[in-house]
């Protein structure tokens, strides 16, 4: 994943600067910092080669055969993704998105090493509490999955079981005319509830909306994760909804809230390729210190069928049974 690379390379520059400020008593200027970050960059990206897990919901090793959102895919299926992992480096620019890259980087650390000492990966866990669609109507996975192989973002254990989705017509296709206005867009505003009963922990809803259409990654954004809603729904259950419309959130910390109710708008805020859901459970209210958990949904129709209790895997159309 674009995003674990980013996380190394901005610990090596750390560390490089750091070292030249500290140690050899250079303050390296602002274009030297970039410098070294673009160079470890390009280190990181040839020694590991393309990491697991994509944060882009036109994940190509998933779903080559969908169109691309957007003008950007006039210039064929590697651009997106080349203009993406470009333009992350500007974060460098933003001190808030660095700091939760420092603070993602930080928890990332602790739990593989909690991994490694127990062994377990997670994707045996069975939820506390039942969880439904936090939409109406027919959405596509277009990205994550239970295995190493679908996963989001396998090697971003916070993450490592996230699921984006999107509405989609038949050709896949995500949006009407160029692909550059919000409102394009199927899944653009569409009411986002509850999955379960639970408790609201934290919130954001300042974000403005990303860049569109051409796969640039917002590095401007107070926050890569945009305005979302993390709820604790049972015991060591959270669930983060992110990306949505920026004012569109109807609760606050502390509400008490119900399935099925409305907690904001589908959007395009922070770290967003185009107007999506992005899903996940964890086990920690700390939003950068919580494992990732695999999440089965009940009362559902997935690709037409009956199911319950069910992991969901990119390019399934599911929606609520009833």
């Amino acid at each position: 994943m674009q995003l674990v690379n980013v996380l190394i390379a901005l610990s090596a520059t750390a560390l490089i600067a750091g070292h030249a400020q500290w140690v050899l008593d250079v303050r390296p200027p602002l274009l030297a910092v970039l410098a070294i970050y673009i160079t470890s960059r390009w280190v990181v990206e040839r020694l590991r080669g393309p990491a697991r897990g994509s944060e882009s919901a036109d994940a190509p090793d998933l779903r080559e055969s969908w169109p691309i959102s957007g003008p950007i895919g006039r210039f064929g299926p590697r651009a997106p993704d080349a203009v993406w992992a470009w333009t992350q480096w500007l974060i460098l620019l933003n001190p808030f998105q660095v700091l939760e890259m420092v603070r993602q980087s930080e928890g990332d650390s602790a739990l593989v090493a909690r991994e490694t000492r127990s062994g377990d990966d997670c994707r045996g866990y069975e939820t506390r509490a039942v969880y439904t669609l936090p939409f109406e109507g027919e959405w596509l996975l277009c990205n994550g999955g239970a295995t190493p192989e679908t996963s989001h973002s396998w090697d971003v254990l916070g993450q490592r079981f996230a699921l984006d989705f999107v509405q989609a017509n038949e050709a896949f296709e995500r949006h009407t005319g160029r692909g550059t206005r919000a409102a394009d867009y199927f899944c653009y505003g569409q009411d986002i509830l509850a999955a379960a009963d639970g408790t609201v922990v934290r919130l954001e809803s300042r974000v403005r909306q990303a860049f569109l259409g051409w796969g640039i990654c917002d590095f401007t954004a107070r926050s890569f994760v945009g305005n979302h809603v993390l709820i604790e729904h049972a015991e060591g259950e959270f669930a983060l909804y992110a990306h949505l419309i920026r004012g569109s959130v109807t609760v606050a910390p502390g509400d008490r809230v119900t399935r099925g109710q409305v907690i904001g708008r589908c959007g395009h805020s922070g770290h967003s390729t185009e107007p999506h859901l992005h899903f996940h459970l964890q086990d920690s209210g700390e939003l950068w210190e919580g494992m990732g958990l695999p999440v089965r949904f009940s009362g559902l129709l997935v690709d037409g069928e009956p199911a319950d209790e069910v992991l969901l895997t990119a390019g399934n159309r599911v929606r609520p049974r009833h």
